[in-house]
């Protein structure tokens, strides 16, 4: 099992390690929510997931993506100390087209304008 947890560890989540799909998004939504200019995020069915540890405020699936979850990757704790950013590479970016110019695709990456639901 694979754990996260926030930067105060009040909040702890295991799951196994099956993804459905590593991401990079490029929504405003994202941006406005972690600071950055994208988001790296990870998919899993929500039966995948359970609650160590605290009282998520925002738990729950989205309407538009019933059954599914989302970690962000830096969220990941790795035994080691490693840096889950450079261990989860994305296998697809969302929403580039509006994709700040300054970052670059990720070359192995599928690119798409929109959003995933055509995995």
């Amino acid at each position: 099992m694979t754990q996260s947890s926030c930067l105060c560890g009040s909040n702890v989540i295991t799951y196994n390690d099956s993804a459905i799909v590593k991401f990079r998004c490029h929504c405003t939504d994202e941006r406005k929510l972690t600071g950055a200019a994208f988001a790296l995020n990870i998919l899993f069915k929500a039966t995948d997931l359970r609650i160590i540890r605290g009282n998520l405020s925002a738990r729950g699936t989205s309407t538009g993506y019933p059954g599914l979850m989302v970690i962000k990757a830096g969220c990941i704790d790795l035994p080691d100390g490693r840096d889950p950013s450079t261990e989860y590479i994305p296998d697809v970016e969302i929403f580039t087209g509006s994709r700040v110019p300054w970052v670059m695709p990720i070359a192995t990456a599928r690119q798409d304008w929109g959003d995933f639901t055509s995995l």
